[in-house]
């Protein structure tokens, strides 16, 4: 494993990462022109996806790695779900911050249209 494959995960992933580098850069420009707390969240959730979208193409170089140490096979299973479990448990804290980006957005218009 080399170089070449971390490069041919990171094209792989290259539409979602540029999905959320898109999704932090509206949600930063909203922010600047009086955006409030659903923007706060959606750039967060933005900036955890982005993370665990880079953290697949690291989990190439897990068991390499490990290989190299000198770890048996039931070792590399172990290590490597247990490093999507984890990533699957960061990206779940982004999708959560950007649902709640979208309901704190949607029911402020909820409740001002009601109101009125």
């Amino acid at each position: 494993m080399g170089i070449l494959e971390y490069l041919i995960a990171l094209a792989a992933s290259a539409p979602a990462i540029a999905l959320w580098i898109a999704v932090i850069i509206y949600g930063t420009t909203k922010l600047s022109h009086g955006g409030g707390r659903a923007e706060r969240f959606l750039i967060a959730g933005g900036s955890i996806k982005l993370i665990t979208n880079l953290l697949d193409a690291a989990n190439l170089f897990i068991v390499p790695w490990l290989f190299h140490l000198g770890h048996d096979t039931e070792y590399f299973g172990t290590v490597s779900n247990s490093y999507i479990i984890f990533r699957n448990i960061i990206s779940m804290a982004g999708i959560l911050c950007l649902l709640y980006a979208f309901w704190v957005k949607f029911n402020v218009k909820k409740v001002a249209e009601t109101s009125s």
